[in-house]
């Protein structure tokens, strides 16, 4: 069933990437794919600058960088809503580059704070099981306790970033504990909510069906 289930999201996401490359080389449908390229470099950023520079500990250069790409986040988003260029890929790759961003800052902040290789297990046992549900055919909600530990997370990462500067300890530490605690929380919430949940496996083949017949019936409209 596990391999059923892999199988299904492969096809999906070929579909997904046949249609972004169909447009890519349609000179009058290129425009479509904007968001979903200015969401990609949140991508490259993390092995290309933000953690070079951040083993080089130069703080304005870092700082640069993170504004810049974090605009990203935003950019991508009005763009789309504005010209109605919203996607199932572009839903995905935003979340997919968002975490494997905030996996990056929290690498880059690690150098200067290595206790924050707690915080980076966490999350990468949260992308972990976001994955398996994903996997799995069931679309995992965000919640409520996830939400505000990343607005948790990133005032603890400045602080360690601030840190090589002025003496603010004692609130890393509190937003530290803060941060990982929901993280801790974060985990158990999603464990509890798919404990105990069966794979819908014929829910999911009939939604790639759907979708491939969709997908076919739009390109042959073209």
């Amino acid at each position: 069933m596990k391999d059923l289930d892999i199988k299904g999201v492969k096809e999906q996401y070929k579909m997904y990437f046949r249609e972004a490359f169909s447009d890519l080389k349609t000179k009058g449908r290129r425009y479509r794919q904007i968001p979903n390229i200015i969401t990609s470099t949140r991508l490259i950023a993390a092995p290309i600058f933000i953690i070079p520079v951040a083993f080089l500990k130069n703080i304005f250069l870092l700082v640069i960088f993170i504004t810049i790409f974090s605009l990203t986040d935003a950019i991508d988003g009005f763009i789309a809503r504005r010209y109605k260029l919203v996607s199932d890929l572009g839903r995905d790759l935003d979340a997919i580059c968002d975490k494997v961003f905030a996996l990056s800052l929290l690498i880059a902040a690690s150098i200067f704070e290595p206790i924050l290789i707690c915080n980076i297990v966490a999350e990468v046992i949260i992308a972990v099981i976001n994955i398996r549900e994903k996997i799995h055919g069931r679309v995992p909600k965000s919640l409520l306790i996830g939400k505000i530990k990343t607005w948790v997370l990133y005032p603890l990462l400045g602080l360690a970033f601030l840190g090589t500067m002025v003496d603010v300890k004692e609130i890393f530490i509190i937003f530290l504990a803060s941060s990982f605690s929901m993280q801790i929380i974060t985990i158990a919430s999603y464990l509890i909510k798919y404990e105990g949940k069966k794979d819908d496996e014929s829910g999911f083949s009939d939604l790639i069906t759907k979708e491939a017949i969709n997908y076919e019936s739009h390109r042959d409209a073209k």
